[in-house]
């Protein structure tokens, strides 16, 4: 070969492997910026919905509230969860179009679910003469289906990154489903007020699959047949691993309601349901949008790195970065919460709830609870995103289910003891000592997934991965003096016997609630500029991932 033609082929293999650069940054820039828009979208719509979930609890009293937020919902949680979440799990992480027709399985699965959760409801309520109870939960299982049959829907915009779309939907079904909450309670009468509840839930479920089919359906493309021959076995098979791990997963999360419904009465599991609705508020409107575009954009990485060996070094630093900077990035809405949030409890409730919640103590304690709850379910979540996003086999996803068995048992032991002594605040130190285990297994999962794939000892990566992750110590000491700062305010007004009064013509309640919240504005303004000069290195790379640069 002349030097002339040798020359032009290595330019043509040149340009070839530059092109193919340019156009895996695009892709990355493109990831990113969807995870980053759909994750905001969300935040949006959960705040709208927040807001307007506000009006439906000034007309409820403990006993209706908890049938319905804890019972029912969790019913309506459980029929979901195992209907959806393997296929999810399964369907986003290896997105092809030979696998897509298994997305069409979720029907056959929600309804066998249904059916059977019908029939357990039925039974159960039989022997309760609560013709409301027994009619509120058909509707819940029914709502149930409906939601769970657009799941092919969901999966369709799930791979292609566009979270925004089904956020709108959830947005949407929200406003939907406040607003027959409201009707309901006002016009029927409230010996049927869990019957409304349930009307409002087939409501959400309604809107929720018809929008986001109306905007779908022409592209989706139906299987010919129903054979199981034409649906991808490998796909299937992961399905149903994830389907079981997550159902262990499923009993965790949920194990708080599965508790009080055991041992509780109707009373004590609204107050519950008040504290962990505004407790959760954090989890829903920040942190699961988060987790679930986290989760995704992991996935992505993890799969380019998995064809692309060449630059497998970068690959696997980015990754490692964006991991640690987003545990971090949540570790820091849960510090909020844990030390600041905490002390403002029952003007909370007051200002949101109305005075009838905002003079219950009761309520006011198991929400100064899930406050500090919120940083270990922070760091759970996103932690255990990034196993769901990179884990490979039915071995890894299988280890994950032993450490949430060994976790549910912890659990129990400690639910026991802790509910028997402190009632419902109890169950939430429960749940924060179950999600700080759960939390450090998926750490030493991250650690040894880095190390293994960087030939590095898992305690060195491990050691490296808590540096990079736990906040500064000065910001550490600040957040405790915040605590100690908004304690102090909160005990003059109880000191004075006002906190938990709403009197805007008492000066002295204006003072005190003023100074109360002078002083927790002080400490987040002054934490956040303690950020801004410590935090430099993280706060450029959470820029860069939201502003991406193309070079």
């Amino acid at each position: 070969m002349s030097p002339a033609k040798e020359e032009e082929r290595t330019t043509m293999s040149s340009s070839t492997t530059e092109s193919m650069a340019e156009t895996t940054k695009t892709e990355e820039i493109s990831e990113a910026r969807a995870a980053v828009r759909g994750t905001l979208v969300t935040l949006l719509f959960r705040l709208v919905s927040f807001v307007c979930t506000q009006a439906t609890f000034r007309l409820l009293d403990p006993t209706t509230l908890g049938k319905a937020s804890i019972q029912l919902e969790l019913l309506l949680t459980t029929v979901l969860f195992i209907s959806r979440e393997g296929f999810r799990l399964a369907l986003t992480r290896n997105v092809s179009p030979d696998n897509w027709q298994v997305a069409w399985l979720t029907l056959p699965t929600v309804s066998l679910v249904t059916l059977i959760s019908v029939f357990w409801h039925v039974t159960h309520s039989s022997n309760e003469n609560d013709m409301d109870y027994r009619i509120g939960g058909l509707l819940y299982c029914l709502a149930a289906w409906i939601e769970g049959c657009g799941e092919p829907a969901v999966l369709h915009y799930l791979r292609q990154m566009n979270v925004a779309k089904r956020a709108s939907a959830e947005g949407m079904a929200t406003v939907a489903k406040t607003v027959a909450t409201i009707v309901g309670l006002k016009l029927v009468p409230s010996e049927y007020h869990v019957t409304a509840f349930g009307t409002a839930q087939l409501v959400y479920a309604l809107v929720y699959s018809g929008y986001l089919y109306a905007g779908a359906w022409k592209v989706l493309i139906v299987p010919p047949t129903l054979k199981l021959s034409s649906f991808d076995g490998p796909t299937c098979y992961m399905t149903l691993v994830f389907t079981i791990q997550g159902f262990f997963k499923h009993l965790l999360t949920e194990a708080d309601r599965i508790v009080l419904t055991a041992v509780s009465n109707n009373y004590n599991q609204g107050v519950y349901a008040m504290g962990s609705s505004y407790g959760g508020m954090a989890a829903r409107i920040l942190l699961q949008p988060l987790e679930e575009n986290a989760r995704l954009l992991w996935s992505r990485l993890a799969g380019r790195q998995n064809k692309d060996s060449s630059n497998s070094k970068k690959n696997f630093d980015e990754l490692e970065l964006s991991y640690t900077m987003l545990v971090k990035l949540v570790l820091y809405i849960g510090l909020v919460f844990s030390c600041i949030a905490v002390n403002y409890t029952n003007l909370l409730l007051s200002l949101l709830a109305g005075r009838k919640w905002g003079r219950n103590m009761e309520a006011a304690n198991v929400l100064s609870a899930f406050c500090v709850y919120t940083a270990f379910l922070a760091w759970n979540g996103m932690t255990e995103a990034f196993v769901y996003g990179v884990a490979s086999s039915g071995q890894e996803i299988g280890r994950l289910g032993m450490a949430h068995t060994v976790t549910g048992i912890t659990f129990a032991i400690c639910a026991y003891f802790l509910v028997s002594h402190h009632g419902t605040v109890g169950l939430v130190a429960a749940n924060c000592i179950a999600m700080a285990l759960r939390s450090m297994y998926s750490i030493h999962f991250a650690a040894r997934f880095f190390g293994q794939q960087q030939t590095q000892r898992t305690n060195t990566v491990l050691r490296r991965l808590l540096v990079s992750i736990v906040p500064h110590p000065a910001l550490l000491l600040g957040f405790a003096a915040s605590w100690v700062g908004t304690r102090w305010t909160l005990q003059q007004l109880q000191s004075q016997n006002l906190h938990m009064s709403m009197d805007y013509r008492d000066k002295e309640w204006l003072y005190l609630t003023g100074q109360h919240l002078a002083m927790g504005v002080s400490c987040v303004v002054g934490i956040a500029s303690l950020g801004v000069s410590l935090e430099v290195g993280f706060l450029r790379s959470l820029r860069s991932m939201i502003r991406p640069k193309q070079d």
